[in-house]
């Protein structure tokens, strides 16, 4: 029996602490005590002083009203107030249970002597119901009542006295299949059974757990609708696996590659419940969509049905995907429990869940646990795609008895083990329960992180891959396959799935081009859907999950089956979702996730240049001609021309090579373009821009940077070195870094960078001190100018050679005969052309010393700004050198200075005559 306190949502705490003061005074009436006193009152708490009317004792009571179990702190401070205040007794009455440990305090409390134990008095639920029954406050539970209108004792569960404003009811679950579904009213006073429709729908309205089942089923029916005969339970949909390799689905168990570690924490997590050398009985797959969770879960099921362990772990994975009522989990725990039974796993007796709020303490199910125990074995139960309970409001109720599943398995230190798959880049609002039950739980479960798979899980992926269908794969494919995938399982398969629709169309796999672009496998798939399919597509991707009845309605049996048969959407009882919540994303918002690009080219820039300007788009040339052509090594070349492979710059046959059939434009700028395409996508770049935009930074946070990027990745100190200077060019060359001497500015020029000379090519770097020989004004002027025109000695005789070096320096122009071309996406990254200035005087270095050397010197002369930087950075400045290049800095550092202090670039200061 439960006690149970209904509020409705808006309802004060006042309102809730006056039903729990009723409810005890009521109790202490019956027990011969009248309230004297009331203190702590908050709600859920209430603490009142008590004298008996004959003997005039006085007893310290604490009510509790609150949803979790008693823990043994709350005992433990009942019996210090008691002492410490030296009341005669103190007691607790509680409307909830006790936990575990509160359970053994009260068994050591009464084992004292009688003298010392009868100092603290224990009123659960239970004894509450006794004492108003025995004192006929409230009357026995209508059971004969409920049986006769339902049709026996087996279609009922547990009873609730429910306490709420509009008055004292006794409720008993309905059941059907074994698991509530409905409830029943009754007036806790004279037994009344409740069937007026107001009344009924009055409660339907408080917070509690009994409204996420049917109130109305105790409404008058004929006999021809009994609510026992027209109730069908929900149909509990296990997670599937698909029926082939390439199935979008979750990979068979035999096509099941790596998680090895997992794989063994996870049997090991059941083995130590087992065992008992855990208390936890909780556990979480998480990780972001499509790095296999719900692949992970079909194995550890096929693992535990294994010769070793059929008789040692019983594993019922559940997609939860298919729930549309509460009583979907109760249904879920009932049919893992039967399919455990008839698997040999415990007694075979007749199962009922009779209290959907701690279904574990169901008098039958806790019996057959008992069983399960005795004989050494195990049961689990997983929840896959749980992320769905808290995505969509509908699924809000489903939530609620999911977490109550939680707390009692939570507190449960049998042989019964939860876990279940959570998908952790789903947003969680703070206010939702499910984020509150996720830290609620934190100490109470244990969590198997998925990520990318390792370099060998990739190979071995792709061997399964070539076992299926029966072909060797170029290794140069293998090659854009591995680096491509960057360890996503769902990419990976994608890959692979496209690379065989090529090759049942009859294309040799040394000649077929893998197409790496995720935006353009998605749209692949939807060029083969008819309007109709595209149209049907989208609406399960809106409603996802949707109701397949529903779809049937709107599209039509025809379409919604081609859907199927293509492997568009996969089918959960009978619920619809898109093959893979990426897709799905895809449909809804047009957006494709960023795939973060790993790749390390072999060689500098100039050497990527030299190779592909060596290529034709016609047809393939040999690494041996091109090595000829290019002065360079055979086998240099041939990692290039695989470089060239990965930035979709070339495409090859074995050692053979030629321009990409994609690109239109073969110049030295339309490879730059699509180097900075690629590399816009490194995890490098992204984690500097991250962290470091704008920053200056040495060398050395670039290496620590990209070893961050990529942790699974093993290299020697040197090679990482190696590694990091390479990508730092290439960065520069495309315009993500900006070379400052030895230390490079984290900026993104909005283009890539042309050199232009031999000399450019020994190493873009700036000179390490910006002496601002010119004035913001006169750069924007200058660049205003260059606009009209772009000759370079006009330039220079309208007095802008100072502005053009600084322009120069800003890599927002660049000059080649006599030519002046503006960098016209800087231009406009930045928002115009004092921005554009604003923002690339910002980036340097000297100018953040000069503004700190301000800050700490107000007044400081620009004499003494000029003669701080020549000594900061060593320069032999002559006086007059100091005095102009100081005030000169002055400026521009005050210019900056104003327009970081306020957000927005301010306007330009005035000329300073140099």
């Amino acid at each position: 029996m439960k006690i149970e306190i209904a509020c409705d949502k808006n309802d004060t705490t006042k309102n809730k602490g006056d039903l729990l003061e009723k409810i005890s005074k009521d109790l202490l009436e019956a027990l011969g005590y009248d309230v004297i006193e009331e203190f702590s009152f908050n709600g859920v708490e209430l603490d009142l002083l008590c004298k008996h009317k004959v003997n005039s004792k006085e007893i310290y009571v604490e009510c509790k009203a609150q949803k979790d179990k008693i823990g043994a702190p709350i005992l433990r401070q009942l019996l210090g107030t008691v002492i410490c205040y030296n009341y005669a007794e103190g007691w607790l009455v509680s409307t909830s249970e006790f936990g575990k440990e509160a359970k053994g305090f009260v068994e050591m409390w009464q084992e004292k002597p009688q003298e010392e134990s009868s100092k603290l008095s224990f009123y659960t639920p239970k004894i509450i119901i006794e004492s108003l029954q025995r004192a006929s406050v409230i009357c026995k539970q209508p059971v004969d009542k409920a049986e006769e209108y339902i049709g026996g004792a087996e279609f009922l569960g547990e009873w609730t006295l429910l306490l709420t404003k509009y008055g004292r009811f006794w409720t008993v679950y309905t059941l059907q299949g074994g698991a509530p579904y409905g409830v029943l009213i009754y007036n806790a006073e004279n037994g009344r059974h409740i069937q007026e429709e107001n009344t009924i729908n009055n409660i339907s309205q408080l917070e509690t757990s009994l409204t996420e089942f049917n109130l109305k089923v105790g409404i008058k029916k004929t006999s021809k609708n009994r609510p026992s005969l027209t109730f069908t339970p929900p149909s509990v949909v296990e997670v599937q696996i698909g029926d082939s390799w390439d199935d979008y689905r979750p990979a068979r168990p035999q096509d099941f590659v790596g998680r090895d570690e997992l794989q063994k924490d996870i049997l090991a997590f059941l083995n130590n419940a087992k065992e008992k050398n855990s208390a936890t009985r909780i556990f979480a797959i998480t990780g972001n969509s499509g790095l296999g969770k719900s692949s992970l879960i079909a194995k550890v099921r096929d693992r535990s049905r294994n010769k070793f362990y059929k008789n040692r772990y019983f594993t019922f994975a559940v997609d939860i995907r298919g729930a549309k009522t509460p009583s979907y989990i109760s249904a879920s725990l009932l049919k893992c429990l039967k399919n455990a039974q008839q698997a040999g796993f415990g007694d075979n007796m007749n199962l009922q869940l009779t209290d959907p709020i701690a279904p574990l303490t169901s008098p039958s199910i806790a019996r057959y646990l008992e069983s399960v125990e005795r004989a050494g074995q195990l049961i689990c139960l997983i929840f896959d795609q749980f992320e769905e309970l808290y995505s969509n409001p509908e699924l809000y109720g489903v939530f609620s008895i999911a977490k109550d599943l939680m707390l009692d398995v939570a507190s449960y230190k049998g042989n019964f083990v939860l876990g279940f798959a959570w998908k952790t880049d789903s947003t969680t609002q703070q206010d939702h329960p499910a984020y509150h039950m996720w830290h609620e739980l934190s100490d109470h479960r244990r969590v198997y992180k998925l990520d990318v798979f390792d370099s060998g899980e990739i190979s071995k992926s792709i061997t399964t891959f070539e076992k299926e269908v029966q072909q060797k794969i170029p290794i140069e494919i293998r090659h854009q396959i591995v680096h491509s995938s960057q360890g996503f399982p769902w990419l990976l398969k994608k890959l692979c799935i496209n690379l065989y629709e090529n090759l049942k169309k009859g294309e040799g796999a040394d000649s077929i081009l893998v197409d790496l672009d995720v935006r353009r496998l998605f749209e692949n798939d939807l060029d083969l859907l008819s309007p109709p399919e595209h149209t049907c597509l989208k609406i399960i991707a809106q409603k996802a999950p949707a109701d397949w009845s529903e779809i049937i309605e709107i599209s039509g049996i025809a379409v919604l089956n081609a859907l199927v048969h293509k492997r568009l959407v996969v089918k959960s009882g009978d619920r619809l979702n898109v093959y893979w919540d990426i897709f799905k994303d895809y449909l809804l918002t047009g957006n494709v996730p960023i795939i973060p690009f790993n790749y390390i080219p072999t060689s500098d820039f100039y050497s990527i240049l030299k190779v592909f300007q060596a290529l034709n788009s016609k047809e393939y040339i040999g690494a041996e001609e091109i090595a000829k052509e290019t002065s360079l090594n055979e086998r240099t070349v041939a990692n290039i021309g695989a470089d060239l492979v990965m930035f979709s710059l070339a495409e090859r046959k074995g050692t053979f090579f030629k321009h990409h059939r994609d690109l239109n434009e073969y110049s030295e700028m339309s490879v730059l373009q699509k180097l900075r395409e690629k590399f816009g996508k490194h995890s490098l770049k992204l984690a500097m821009y991250k962290k470091m935009a704008g920053a200056t930074v040495d060398q050395n946070a670039v290496t620590i940077a990209l070893r961050a990027s990529l942790p699974k990745a093993k290299f020697s100190d040197k090679t990482w070195t190696t590694y990091s200077n390479r990508l730092s060019n290439l960065f520069t060359h495309t315009g993500y870094f900006v070379r400052v001497g030895s230390q490079i500015v984290v900026q993104d020029l909005g283009a890539p960078i042309v050199d232009r000379g031999s000399c450019a090519r020994k190493g873009k770097k700036r000179g390490i001190i910006f002496s601002a020989p010119a004035s913001p004004a006169t750069v924007c002027e200058a660049l205003e100018a260059i606009e009209k025109a772009n000759d370079f000695k006009v330039a220079v005789a309208n007095g802008y050679r100072n502005a053009l070096t600084v322009l120069k320096r800003f890599e927002l122009i660049s000059i080649n005969e006599d030519k002046i071309s503006i960098n016209i996406p800087s231009i406009k990254k930045y928002g115009g052309y004092k921005e554009a200035i604003w923002t690339s005087a910002k980036n340097e270095p000297v100018i953040g010393k000069c503004i700190e050397k301000i800050n700490q010197e107000p007044t400081i002369s620009g004499f003494s700004i000029g003669e701080f930087v020549a000594k900061e950075y060593n320069n032999k400045w002559t006086k007059s050198s100091m005095q102009r290049n100081g005030n000169s800095l002055k400026q521009w550092s005050n210019w900056v200075k104003e327009g970081t202090e306020t957000s927005v670039v301010p306007s330009l200061p005035g000329r300073i005559k140099q």
